[in-house]
């Protein structure tokens, strides 16, 4: 004959729920390894931006390179019209003074010397001085007034800080334009050039009559559109310049941002 057993009371202090079991460390670890869909859609993103602008660095830098290199074949291209024009008229000057016998003919030589020895040896920097780039004014102008007749009517005053850099020849073919086209056939030459440098601002007045026998000449003008092609490549947004003439007269009006020393 079976025992009846009667149940054991439960103690209450007892926690008798029942707790899934934990999984594994390594399991932990490995879920972890897998982020959410946006977050691994934001990597995508930016992983891709990150490779786009390298490419667009890259391609930019190449452009720039290509740019550089254009302007600076132009900017050789345009000295290599500049250097024979100038040349040309100079010697030009020294024939009219040695056709006549002049005593200033050796004078004449002497600065001319002086002249293709800036142009040779100082022209060819990105930039010089302001002093010695109007040193080279003066000596072409001095280089002018020698083959005149009469230079009662040419007038030049230059004044203001000279403590600047400017890009080399940039300034004399206005001035070689005025002396050219405003001397008539007498020797007679009408030409008035102010310089004023003032708050790193260069500038430049240049006036001249134009004599009849110039008015139809057709190399008239080449120094000035090759200057104004040079002022648009090495002073882009840092220039003004105003131009009138008339038939009868020439009129330049040039304005410069400088650099300082």
């Amino acid at each position: 004959m079976l025992e009846e057993i009667a149940p054991r009371p439960i103690d209450p202090n007892i926690n008798t729920s029942i707790k899934p079991p934990k999984p594994a460390p390594f399991l932990l670890h490995f879920r972890g390894f897998f982020p959410s869909g946006g977050i691994l859609l934001l990597m995508f993103a930016l992983s891709t931006s990150i490779r786009l602008g390298i490419e667009w660095f890259k391609s930019e830098k190449k452009r720039v390179e290509i740019e550089s290199q254009r302007v600076n074949s132009e900017l050789s291209f345009l000295k290599a019209q500049l250097n024979p024009h100038f040349l040309f008229n100079s010697l030009n000057s020294i024939y009219s003074l040695a056709n006549k016998q002049s005593k200033d003919t050796t004078n004449a030589i002497v600065i001319l010397s002086d002249l293709m020895r800036y142009m040779i040896y100082e022209a060819n920097k990105e930039s010089v001085p302001l002093e010695r780039e109007v040193d080279y004014i003066k000596n072409y102008i001095s280089l002018q007034l020698l083959r005149l007749k009469d230079s009662s009517n040419v007038k030049v005053n230059i004044r203001g800080n000279l403590k600047y850099n400017i890009v080399p020849l940039i300034l004399i073919s206005f001035i070689e334009n005025a002396f050219k086209y405003g001397t008539d056939f007498k020797g007679r030459t009408n030409v008035t050039i102010k310089l004023d440098i003032e708050d790193e601002v260069l500038k430049l007045y240049v006036y001249n009559t134009v004599s009849h026998l110039q008015q139809k000449s057709e190399n008239s003008g080449i120094g000035l559109v090759n200057i104004k092609n040079r002022l648009n490549l090495l002073y882009p947004n840092q220039h003004t310049i105003d131009i009138k003439n008339d038939n009868h007269s020439y009129e330049v009006n040039l304005t410069l941002k400088l650099k300082k020393l």
